[in-house]
């Protein structure tokens, strides 16, 4: 019987050759069905064997002893039989598993590198077919790590622990077609068969490459922003360590960035806790813009106390998830110091104020019939020079409402600074966690605001003076260039185009009014622009005016000849008519819902506290031009 299943075998061998050289059809049929029955035969012929040889020697078994024995050695053939199929069904099934992975899965020999199986993904990704890749080894495909010679090899399969711990690595893998992408990889020994194979994932890491060096550039240029930014700038994870800290913000709270970056922000910066910033930075992770206004801080290196507004809000990646917050510090110190200098000297002055009421009323009154006499009489000057009516007319009503725009400004400011004086006292006595604290500070706020506005009704009125020394315009101009943009942000003008002539010429007065007056119409030549307008341009010179081209200018009634310092702003905007050019001096007009209509007031008033000149020019559709001239003293 054995024999004649050895030759079964045998003939089965050789049909099996046979099939794979016949090259007719009917050949290969015939020599496959001729192969099917050899194996139906055979497996009915082992089937009755097996049968028949257990029920003879059962037979034949004399004692229990003997029995027992046969049954445990048949058992233990028929486990053994169960397990090599048990672990072709396993492998069978890990095969299936590894064909549905999404990474490229290549289980390689340890000693050659050899290729002993791939998963459907590899061959996709790697353009070879299976059969392909399992006559291939892994420095066939991997270009980045030194895999050619056997003992290179040698040394990174030695790196490779035996430890179910992976190593983690990053190649690059070359397709069939020649072509490379990067990949990320893991490598392990895994057991199979009692074998210990390694067991190599890799994933393509194209796109995150590309997203790594779009994250690069991108935080460069935030980088360039913010380190050039007048505002401090910090960032902080979801664990409140800090991760950025720019130049502005070690100047205001006087910190060095080696000092605290990779802190926790209230390790690093205590202080802060303390004045209840904790509040804005939970906020911020929690998806909310915050703001806090004049908060005080000492600094801890040089005692120094400063101010500073904060404005936080969250950081989050591209799929809205958030990884952390930003908070932009502005240093407020100059506006919070000359403020409450501001309000110390009007409660000083108050009582004296008071006195003074009835005699001021009385000298109002004779100004009034001054001023009609002086209106009258720039009337019939004008008038008589071919003046339009119109701009006379604005004349007059301008010279009326600073007369009301200085009585108002008086009334206004005892008042406002009794309120700061209070307002100060209660903060100083109310503790931080205090439920009314917030509600004086708000009351603080609208007083320090009122008081501000009393205080462009004053210039407007002349009683603003140009107090101060030399002033470059060009180097001014470049100081609050960054300023000066940052107004245009969120406006449709394109941009600002600064074009400086004056640097040889420098010019006397106030450099903050002037800073203001600048500001003032670069702000209404945003105003002006419509969608998609042009630059806004800034341009400076020194130019030689005499009578008669002071007599063109809209307003130079205080300006003698002379050599002049120039400030041109102009826009491609909307322009005006002559209407709406004749009244835009007039404190409260404007032509925009919203705008208080004190801009240009206040812009003409630091002209003529200089004894300056402005002209404009402008037109529907046309764009508008202002020229400032200050005169050289």
């Amino acid at each position: 019987m054995d024999d004649y299943v050895g030759h079964l075998r045998e003939f089965r061998r050789i049909l099996r050759n046979l099939e794979g050289q016949a090259t007719h059809p009917l050949n290969r049929e015939t020599i496959d069905s001729l192969s099917r029955k050899l194996d139906r035969d055979e497996s009915q012929l082992n089937s009755a064997r097996l049968q028949s040889s257990i029920r003879a020697t059962v037979d034949a078994t004399a004692t229990l002893e003997e029995l027992a024995r046969y049954e445990q050695d048949v058992t233990s053939v028929f486990f053994e039989v169960v397990d090599r199929k048990r672990k072709e069904l396993e492998r069978e099934r890990f095969r299936r598993l590894l064909d549905q992975s999404a990474e490229s899965i290549l289980v390689i020999e340890p000693h050659t590198g050899r290729f002993l199986d791939v998963n459907e993904r590899a061959v996709q990704l790697l353009g070879y077919s299976r059969a392909e890749l399992l006559e291939l080894s892994l420095n066939h495909i991997e270009v980045a790590l030194p895999l050619t010679p056997s003992s290179s090899w040698n040394e990174w399969f030695s790196n490779v622990p035996s430890a179910p711990e992976a190593v983690y690595l990053e190649g690059i893998h070359r397709r069939k077609d020649g072509s490379r992408f990067p990949v990320e990889v893991s490598a392990t020994f895994v057991p199979i068969d009692d074998v210990k194979l390694i067991l190599l994932v890799a994933r393509d890491a194209t796109d995150r490459r590309r997203s790594e060096a779009r994250l690069k550039r991108q935080w460069a240029f935030f980088s360039r922003l913010a380190h050039r930014s007048i505002d401090g700038v910090l960032a902080f994870d979801r664990n409140f360590h800090l991760t950025y800290w720019n130049p502005a913000v070690q100047r205001i709270l006087g910190q060095p960035r080696e000092s605290v970056i990779g802190k926790n922000v209230w390790e690093a910066l205590p202080q802060l806790k303390e004045l209840g910033e904790d509040r804005y930075f939970r906020d911020a992770l929690a998806g909310t813009t915050s703001t806090s206004r004049n908060r005080p801080y000492t600094q801890v290196e040089t005692g120094r106390q400063v101010f500073f507004d904060g404005y936080y809000s969250p950081l989050t990646e591209e799929n809205g998830e958030i990884v952390g917050g930003i908070a932009i510090l502005r240093d407020v110190t100059e506006r919070r110091e000359f403020q409450l200098r501001q309000a110390r000297d009007t409660v000083a002055r108050q009582d004296e104020q008071k006195q003074r009421d009835l005699e001021e009323k009385r000298r109002l009154q004779a100004e009034v019939v001054e001023l009609a006499r002086e209106v009258d009489r720039l009337k019939k000057e004008q008038l008589h020079a071919g003046r339009d009516r119109n701009e006379v007319e604005s004349a007059e009503r301008v010279e009326e409402l600073q007369l009301l725009a200085k009585g108002v400004a008086r009334e206004v400011e005892p008042l406002m600074a009794g309120i700061l004086s209070q307002t100060g006292l209660a903060l100083a006595e109310l503790p931080s966690g205090s439920s009314l604290r917030r509600g004086v500070e708000e009351i603080e706020e609208a007083a320090l605001s009122a008081s501000e506005l009393a205080a462009m009704l004053s210039s407007f009125s002349g009683n603003g003076s140009a107090e101060g020394g030399r002033v470059q315009l060009d180097q001014l101009l470049v100081e609050i260039e960054h300023s000066l943009r940052a107004l245009l942000l969120d406006g449709p003008a394109g941009s600002l185009e600064l074009e400086l002539g004056s640097e040889e010429v420098p010019l006397w007065g106030d450099s903050r009014q002037i800073r203001e007056l600048v500001m003032v119409l670069v702000q209404n030549a945003a105003d002006a622009m419509v969608q998609g307008g042009g630059p806004i341009r800034v341009r400076t010179g020194a130019s030689e005016l005499d009578a008669n081209a002071l007599k063109e200018f809209f307003f130079a009634s205080g300006a003698n000849p002379g050599t002049f310092v120039f400030l041109e702003v102009s826009d491609m905007g909307e322009g005006m008519d002559q209407q709406t050019l004749s009244r835009i001096f007039i404190p409260f007009f404007s032509t925009r819902p919203g705008h208080r209509g004190l801009g240009l007031a206040t812009a003409l008033a630091v002209v003529r506290a200089h004894g300056g000149a402005l002209s404009v020019e402008s037109a529907r559709g046309q764009g508008t031009t202002f020229r400032v001239y200050f005169p050289i003293h």
